[in-house]
């Protein structure tokens, strides 16, 4: 499985880049996990990366902030039909952007070895997808806690422990990366987890740090 990081806020040579969050995955399945805020960044990046974001399996929202949702009207426009996977809220706006709205409630399995956290506290969900690894972790902005989070998708997946945990971390204390770092072989803290938390994982943690950027590719 390959993740493709569309956009992150921190940005590279010959790529566009804003504050924002989205990855590609081809695996098994080939989604989109969130859509950054601009659809000229995902336009021009896919571009520049080499790969198309047309012909997707399903589409996933990890929560309605307009750094995650911003490009799903042009993700619409290329794959009209494609089935959203959102938490509940904005689902007449996805509609009128052409998307098959399949609003997420509760945590379960929506594809063979993939699964949603379900929206913790009502608004952010984070998704699980099984690889020969072992559990890959995607969040995105982790308002209700990454710790939280990776532990709702461990219970629903049935893993003890996650090989890598990707994404957003929203600027957490040392607790909860300590918590995390016993949950996960691997921690890319990305987006809008902050310069201490990626500090501090690389300085307590280094074998478990994985950096991450505009552009960065991760085979699992």
């Amino acid at each position: 499985m390959r993740l493709i990081i569309l956009n992150d806020n921190v940005p590279a040579e010959g790529l566009l880049n804003d504050w924002g969050w989205s990855v590609l995955v081809e695996g098994r399945n080939r989604f989109i996990f969130d859509a950054d805020t601009n659809p000229l960044v995902l336009a021009h990046n896919s571009k520049a990366l080499g790969v198309s974001l047309n012909d997707l399996d399903f589409a996933f929202l990890s929560h309605w902030h307009y750094d995650h949702y911003g490009g799903l009207p042009y993700v619409g426009e290329l794959n009209p039909g494609l089935r959203l996977y959102a938490p509940p809220g904005n689902r007449a706006m996805a509609l009128r952007w052409g998307f098959d709205v399949m609003e997420v409630f509760t945590a379960g399995e929506i594809a063979k070895g993939i699964w949603t956290s379900g929206p913790l506290d009502d608004f952010e969900q984070a998704l699980g997808v099984e690889t020969s690894s072992g559990l890959v972790v995607i969040v995105g902005c982790s308002h209700p806690g990454v710790d939280r989070l990776t532990k709702a998708l461990l219970d629903v997946s049935g893993y003890e422990k996650a090989h890598l945990v990707i994404g957003g971390y929203h600027g957490p204390s040392r607790r909860t990366l300590d918590r995390l770092a016993e949950m996960a072989e691997f921690i890319a803290p990305a987006h809008c987890s902050g310069d201490f938390a990626k500090a501090y994982v690389r300085k307590t943690y280094p074998e478990k740090y994985v950096g991450v950027m505009t552009g960065s590719i991760i085979e699992v």
